[in-house]
């Protein structure tokens, strides 16, 4: 060749070189990041820095000595000699520069070339992308036939300064070849598992923090979130222990079961807090650190039995419940038992109930004490005057309200079912259970009434009324304000009750009850706090909250004088009772004695009729979904006014057939009410209401009499007023 074209080959060589650069530098400056130059030299200032072949790491090289071009490299220039190759090579990168210009706003064909550059650089081994020698002067190689030398390290100038590697869609990464800038090129990815390593190390100290934080959010809804107590087991067979809202008790194992008595269930009424509506326990001083020995039963309340004996105590508000089992699943319906003949004493006379009944029935069963008489529901003046806002009276209702409060709170604990609480009245205990039907302190807190032998005479009196009748009370103490009266003793205040006040209706009514009506001593009250309107009132205008069960015996109001001793009548006798009474006044004494036998059992179902029967199905006819019942089977000679509750709790001592029957029909009622809220043998429509309740249950439209009695306005005025 001669030397004219050597020089025109050389000139194309150089030409082909500037080119390279000049598209190497164009890709450069596409990629490289803007950055701020470490010192106040402008660019333009700069020397222009010449980047080798060897100064772009392309991902996907050949392998060192393998002779096969690589693929992904084919249209990138070699130094080859060869003009005509160097020529074409130049446009396809020229070609390639363009199309990679127009592919750049195509963002898919970026990340897709981009994510195939990174795999392939990741297949290349170490030992192809970094220099093995640390010699400044050697030439790295590709190999012996490598499509794309590398230049020498002496062809970097020394303003190549960049820190940062760069990078382009192919994943081609711009590499500093020398040595002394190892630290400039970024380091190969690491394995994730490394980088979470490293990450933990960097943060430890807030992981620690983040950690103990966890643990104290645990330990704090472990310690004093809502939890569950559990119970201890039988000690010895003989006891076991239960949780309350105030701390542990310990029962005593009795029959197959389980006997609490005597838990405190409000803050005795003593001193100050004597005529103060209960006060449940709710502070910690009035708790027990130690086990309560719930072992025996607590005295009774003041008041006065049927003897005309006084008996009690004022620290009296305790219950006792008696379970089968103490237990967490399956929970039991619960009866809570409010028992009185009279609202001035002999409670809880029949409602006593046992760990026996407890297991038999399948039932828990509660019993209160509460307050009564002069204690429980004196309305005065001086006690309204020290009171905010002025109230008095209703004592008795506060305790069994606080009562099942308590019940509501704790009788899980003992196995039973708050949701499934049946009140059930008896006698003067009735009249109370009757009453907070309508209060709205106690609504939620029980779902079933059942009332036996109440009294139909319900609160209709202002309070300011029932303080001017106290005044007789007042007066025998000698006292004007609540100071004096909370210093007199319990003896005291008992004795200076009227006797009036104790006497309740017995017998038929006489002449004077209509002309002292209005002068008659009641115990309850419109007290304006736990009673603000007549029940009656309450029943009629609003749909009852709860289910109710009301009933009585054939002879709940025989006096007690019949009761207790042998005495019979003729006939003769028994006519001269009823002329001599309202009713021979009134002209009704000939029609009386035609409806009933002139016997003794006559007269005692006559009385029976006016005083608690016929009052009674009064009220229950204010709704149309309120079954009554008459338990009519005699034991003895006489239903008497216990022997449905007797019946019911198994102390009903039945000796003939009729007697077994009637107890287990009695039974049958109250068992299935209790568990399912319903009387089976009622008339859903309410026409058939009336369950005489013999030896077996028949439905009755009316009851005989009543009619009569409610025609001649007998019948409610006259009834039994607790």
């Amino acid at each position: 060749m001669s030397q004219k074209d050597q020089e025109k080959s050389m000139d194309k060589k150089e030409i082909v070189e500037e080119e390279r650069e000049k598209m190497l530098n164009a890709e450069n400056t596409k990629h490289t990041v803007s950055s701020t130059a470490p010192d106040s030299e402008s660019e333009e200032q700069k020397p222009k820095k010449k980047i080798p072949i060897g100064g772009i790491k392309m991902p996907g090289f050949c392998r060192t000595k393998s002779k096969e071009p690589c693929k992904e490299d084919d249209n990138k220039p070699t130094e080859s000699g060869d003009s005509e190759l160097t020529e074409k090579n130049v446009k396809e990168n020229e070609q390639n520069v363009s199309s990679e210009k127009t592919n750049m706003s195509n963002k898919d064909t970026k990340e897709k070339e981009g994510r195939k550059g990174i795999f392939d650089a990741i297949k290349l081994p170490l030992v192809s992308v970094f220099p093995r020698k640390k010699n400044k002067e050697a030439e790295v190689e590709l190999g012996t036939t490598g499509a794309a030398g590398l230049a020498s390290v002496e062809t970097l100038d020394d303003g190549a300064s960049e820190k940062n590697p760069i990078g382009n869609e192919d994943g081609m990464e711009t590499v500093r070849l020398d040595v002394d800038a190892a630290d400039d090129i970024e380091s190969p990815k690491q394995h994730f598992l490394f980088n979470c390593t490293s990450t933990a190390t960097r943060n430890l100290l807030v992981i620690i923090v983040t950690l103990c934080v966890l643990i104290s959010v645990i330990i704090c809804v472990v310690c004093f979130g809502p939890r569950r107590g559990t119970t201890e087991p039988v000690k010895d067979g003989n006891y076991v222990k239960a949780i309350t809202s105030c701390g542990l008790v310990q029962g005593v194992a009795e029959d197959g079961a389980f006997a609490f008595r005597g838990i405190p269930y409000a803050v005795p009424p003593l001193e100050n807090r004597r005529w103060q509506t209960a006060e449940p326990l709710r502070r910690i001083e009035h708790c027990w650190t130690n086990t309560y020995l719930a072992h025996n039963s607590s005295d009774v309340c003041w008041q006065r039995d049927s003897s005309g004996g006084v008996i009690g105590s004022e620290d009296c508000l305790y219950l006792d419940v008696f379970t089968p089992e103490v237990r967490y699943d399956s929970p039991l319906p619960v009866v809570v038992m409010i028992g009185a003949e009279t609202l001035s004493g002999g409670s809880p006379g029949v409602m006593q109930p046992s760990a026996k009944l407890a297991r038999v029935r399948d039932m828990v069963f509660v019993r209160p004490n509460f307050r009564l008489g002069v204690f429980g529901f004196l309305a005065a003046e001086p006690l309204s005057r020290s009171t905010h806002p002025p109230t008095s009276g209703n004592y008795g209702l506060s305790d069994i309200i606080a009562a099942l409060h308590w019940v509501h709170l704790n009788i899980e604990n003992f196995g039973g079912n708050k949701t499934s609480v049946t009140l059930w009245g008896h006698r003067a205990g009735g009249t109370l259970v009757t009453t907070l039907v309508g209060t709205r302190r106690a609504k939620g807190l029980f779902s079933r009434v059942w009332t036996s032998s109440g009294s139909a005479i319900f609160p209709g009196r202002e309070l300011a009324v029932s303080e001017k009748l106290s005044e007789q009370f007042l007066n025998s103490t000698r006292c004007s304000d609540a100071a004096c009266l909370r210093s007199k003793s319990a003896e005291e205040l008992m004795d200076s009750v009227p006797e009036t006040w104790h006497l309740g209706n017995v017998g038929l009514p006489e002449s004077r009850e209509a002309t002292l009506k209005n002068r008659r001593h009641e115990w309850l009250v419109l007290d304006g706090a736990i009673l603000q309107e007549p029940v009656g009132e309450i029943w009629a205008k609003e749909e009852l909250p709860v289910k109710i069960v009301m009933g009585t015996t054939a002879h709940a109001g025989t006096p007690l004088k019949y009761l207790n001793s042998n005495t019979t009548l003729n006939s003769t006798q028994v006519e001269k009772i009823v002329r001599e009474s309202l009713l021979g006044t009134t002209g009704l004494a000939d029609e009386a004695l035609s409806r009933y036998n002139a016997t003794l059992k006559g007269l005692l179902s006559m009385i029976s009729d006016i005083r608690v029967i016929c009052p009674l199905l009064t009220v229950a006819r204010m709704k149309t979904n309120i079954p009554f019942y008459v338990a009519t089977q005699p034991r003895g000679e006489l239903a008497d006014p216990d022997s449905d509750a007797a019946a019911i709790l198994g102390s009903y001592a039945a000796r003939t057939p009729a007697e077994k029957r009637h107890v287990s029909a009695m039974q049958q009622l109250f068992n299935h009410y209790v568990w399912h809220g319903d009387v089976v043998q009622a008339d859903p429509n309410g026409v058939k209401r009336v369950l005489v309740v013999g030896q077996d249950t028949l439905s009755e439209r009316d009851y005989p009499n009543c009619d009569f009695w409610i025609e001649k306005d007998v019948v409610p005025s006259y009834g039994r007023v607790d």
